[in-house]
């Protein structure tokens, strides 16, 4: 799709860090341009990661070989997102729900997050929020990675993302799924629908190598 390239090379919320964390605008642009070409190439990720790695290299920046990997599969992911939203707003179709991948591999964090519903306008105003931005940190809170932690209360493990409005608990896993297929779990809610959008996680990416997307609900 046309869009995700368009969105991909143009997007604020695509940027890439030194290995000091440092946003390398320069470099950045460059990324961009590297992900856009390769996907109207019909380049996996793979092989994307493996292009950005060199130019880095050739641009003197250092980073490990999964970190343009992550960038990769996150460029791709936000292009894929923002694509899907804009033909949902031109289809007339008001609401969209997270489809996961339950397989083996697949992380709490979106075992959660499969099944639920959100409102395309809300995600498209939230890309056009993104694109008013430029303090990468900034970018960061309106957009964040979902992560889990330990509550040292009840042993559990807790989802939660770090936001404009710090740390905010989003589920607690009463029965993990991992390393089954077709099985979600079981979790108990911390926030509800409306906050999970409210703190930038409507649409993926959640984290790095997310392979969850979106379906219309119709």
């Amino acid at each position: 799709d046309r869009r995700v390239v368009a969105h991909v090379t143009s997007s604020q919320g695509n940027f890439v860090r030194d290995e000091y964390g440092r946003r390398i605008e320069g470099f950045g642009q460059e990324a961009r341009r590297i992900v856009a070409a390769g996907l109207e190439e019909g380049l996996g990720r793979d092989d994307l990661a493996e292009a950005l790695e060199q130019a880095a290299r050739a641009a003197l920046v250092d980073r490990a070989p999964f970190y343009w990997e992550t960038v990769a599969a996150s460029f791709i992911a936000q292009g894929r997102s923002y694509a899907q939203m804009s033909s949902y707003a031109e289809a007339g179709i008001r609401q969209y729900r997270i489809e996961a991948v339950l397989d083996e591999q697949t992380t709490n964090i979106c075992r959660y997050l499969h099944g639920k519903t959100f409102s395309v306008a809300d995600a498209l105003r939230r890309f056009d929020r993104i694109e008013q931005l430029e303090d990468p940190e900034a970018i960061k809170q309106a957009m964040p990675w979902v992560r889990e932690a330990q509550d040292r209360e009840t042993g559990r493990t807790r989802l939660y993302v770090n936001g404009g409005r710090g740390r905010t608990d989003l589920a607690e896993v009463t029965r993990s799924a991992m390393g089954t297929r077709d099985d979600r779990g079981d979790f108990r809610a911390l926030a509800s629908d409306s906050a999970l959008n409210e703190v930038g996680i409507g649409f993926p990416p959640y984290l790095g190598l997310c392979r969850s997307t979106t379906l219309a609900v119709v």
